[in-house]
This record gives structure tokens, C-alpha cells and sequence, in this order.
């Protein structure tokens, strides 16, 4: 089980979207815990509550969420849904577009029935220290990372650092934020150097113990690869015991295509 904080990473989902979920009744704990009140998630509802965020980033209301929960395999229901709320995306502003193109996707998805699937592997493993180039700032939004990473690889090449093409991305905040999110970055280097610029040398400390799993391909496939890893970590017995971070070890550049990424979570773990 797990607690609101930690739940919110895994899902990336804020601790504030939960609770609001659970007082809506859409989506609750999976128990409370009756010595401390704190809410306790199971790894078992993540399929629930993507179904309820990919309703929910279509522009469904809770009440209208709820409707279609219970009929969300029957596809002629939920065609007929989609429909609808396209006839209604279609009268409003502009800005309403996204809603709609997320509608059309959708249905395409159900008319081929069935997803591809990718397989994610769990592997156990010890991390040793990593001696790193590091930058850590408060971005304003998921989707501005990147801009982080020009600064890391801009300043690399100014100051003729000698590092390793893969990169971590570590999130320190203890829940999942939309926005004003602390992201630090990282590249592994040979040689220790003078701190700079908001640019920081230092070592990532070893971890004794971690879970992993590698996903290929788009960022995108992040929220399968780390349901697998909850599920995982939860069904063997074992709980988080610090931040979860991204390694990438095909990253992306010149010339590399996006099916070609390749990328490591590592999450410290520790026996129940």
C-alpha cells in the first residue's frame, strides 16, 4: 500500500486531485489507516484512475465521469458518449480544439479494440555513487524540462566538460505538481570541477538496493512502465525508500529517432 504522497508520483496526479476524487466518491482509498487517518492506495486501482484522468483530460464533468465508469468496456456506449461531447467541443471557443482532437483519439483506440502492449522487465539491482554534473531548478511546467537540458548541454560544451551522453532527471517534490515542479538534472562526469552558475559537481549517492525497469520508445510510455514497477514493488513485498529517478541511456539528440530512447527508472527499495 501506499501512502497519498507516494501514490501521487507513481500516478502523477496531485495530492489535492486525490483528495478531491475520493470527496467526489469516483475514486477512493483503498483503506484508511485507522491509527493515523491516512489515506492508503493499492497499485490495483492505477488502471482505474487513468481511465478517470483520460475522461477527465477530454473535458468529462465528475458526474458525467461517474456515468461512464461502469460502461467504460461497453464500446457502443462509450461511442456514443464520445460523440456527443464532440458535438458539444464543436460550439465552443477555440481553445476547447485539444479537447476534441483527445475525443478523436480516443475513438480511434476503441475501434482497433485492443492497444499494443510493450513488456517491462523489474530488475533488482545496487546503484553505485555517481560523480555528476548537477542542475537543479524550480520549473514551471513538465513540458519545460527540455529547456533545462539545453542549459546542461550549452554549459557542457562552453566549459569543455568531459561527461557521459546519458542524463538523470531527479523529481524532489514529495507528491506530483503541474507546476512550479523542483527538477535537478544530471550527467555523469570523470572529473569533479568548480561549481558555477547555479551548475553543481557532485555525487549521487549509491543505493544499495533498487528496482528498475527500462522503457523504449516516446516519454510517453512512462505511466506503463512505472505502473509495472508499483505493481511489482507492491506484490514482492517491498516499499519506495527514496526518490524515484529517470536515467536516460539513449537520449534524445541529432539524428537518434524517438522509437530508438531508451530509458531506466530506478526507484531505492527496502524490504517489508
Amino acid at each position: 500500500m501506499f501512502k497519498i504522497g507516494e501514490f501521487s508520483k507513481l500516478v502523477r496526479v496531485s495530492a489535492r486531485m486525490l483528495r478531491h476524487y475520493d470527496k467526489c466518491r469516483i475514486f477512493c482509498p483503498a483503506a484508511i489507516d485507522r491509527f493515523t487517518g491516512y489515506r492508503l492506495y493499492s497499485a490495483e486501482q492505477i488502471p482505474l484512475l487513468k481511465r478517470i484522468i483520460i475522461l477527465r483530460d477530454m473535458g468529462f464533468g465528475i458526474e458525467e465521469i461517474e456515468e461512464i465508469l461502469p460502461h467504460y468496456e461497453d464500446l457502443s456506449f462509450m461511442q456514443k458518449a464520445l460523440e456527443q461531447k464532440s458535438k458539444h467541443i464543436n460550439t465552443v471557443i477555440i481553445k476547447e480544439q485539444k479537447k476534441l482532437d483527445e475525443i478523436a483519439a480516443m475513438s480511434d483506440k476503441i475501434r482497433k479494440m485492443e492497444e499494443k502492449r510493450m513488456i517491462y522487465n523489474v530488475e533488482m539491482k545496487a546503484l553505485p555513487a555517481v560523480k555528476v554534473l548537477s542542475l537543479r531548478e524550480i520549473v514551471s511546467a513538465p513540458e519545460n524540462e527540455p529547456e533545462q537540458w539545453e542549459k546542461m548541454w550549452g554549459f557542457v560544451k562552453s566549459e569543455g566538460v568531459d561527461c557521459n551522453a546519458t542524463g538523470y532527471s531527479i523529481y524532489h517534490d514529495e507528491e506530483y505538481k503541474e507546476s512550479d515542479i523542483d527538477i535537478e538534472i544530471a550527467v555523469p562526469v570523470s572529473v569533479m570541477g568548480e561549481s558555477q552558475s547555479g551548475f553543481s559537481y557532485r555525487t549521487l549517492d549509491a543505493i544499495p538496493l533498487a528496482a528498475t525497469i527500462q522503457f523504449s520508445g516516446s516519454y510517453e510510455n512512462y505511466s506503463a512502465a512505472m505502473e509495472k514497477l508499483a505493481m511489482w514493488v507492491q506484490q514482492n513485498g517491498y516499499v519506495f525508500s527514496g526518490l524515484i529517478r529517470g536515467l536516460g541511456i539513449v537520449m534524445p539528440g541529432a539524428g537518434i529517432d524517438i522509437k530508438d530512447y531508451l530509458t531506466e527508472l530506478q526507484v531505492p527499495v527496502r524490504k517489508v
